[in-house]
């Protein structure tokens, strides 16, 4: 049996992925925050050749989704960027090597793109108790700044 594992970096879109901004107010203070989606795949060939024969070749892929935040809160210093999550993936297969497949594979995962922003938006709401706690630890409220 041939393997063949490889990692690919993938843009779910030309300007890096698909991306959620929002706004939240700290105190008196607007925090815009950012929230990109970043798609690495995976792919993994099975299967054989026999060089008299017809062989059965596959391409398992797993493309797996990293959500990043970013903020930046006017008069302060951005805030470095952050994965908030890396629990969701996308799965397949495709008949043939995993070079033939890149293509429709792509398109594949790109057809998925509203699970992808569904699954952003939940971490983004989910992430807000967790964003509004680091706001205050960093000692980011308006009374601090005094």
């Amino acid at each position: 049996m041939m393997s063949l594992l490889g990692l690919l970096a993938l843009s779910a879109a030309g300007d890096g992925g698909p991306i959620h901004r929002t706004t939240i107010h700290h105190g008196a203070v607007p925090v815009n925050v950012d929230y990109r989606a970043a798609i690495t795949l995976r792919v993994r060939q099975a299967g054989m050749t026999p060089p008299t024969r017809m062989g059965v070749v596959r391409c398992d892929w797993v493309a797996r989704v990293a959500v990043h935040r970013s903020m930046e809160r006017r008069g302060a210093a951005s805030a470095p960027n952050r994965i908030v999550a890396d629990d969701f993936e996308l799965r397949g297969n495709r008949p043939g090597t995993c070079s033939a497949a890149r293509k429709a594979i792509d398109a594949e995962i790109a057809s998925r793109d509203q699970d992808v922003r569904a699954h952003l938006l939940a971490v983004a709401d989910r992430d807000r108790t967790q964003l509004l706690a680091e706001l205050e630890m960093t000692g980011t409220s308006p009374h601090s700044a005094h």
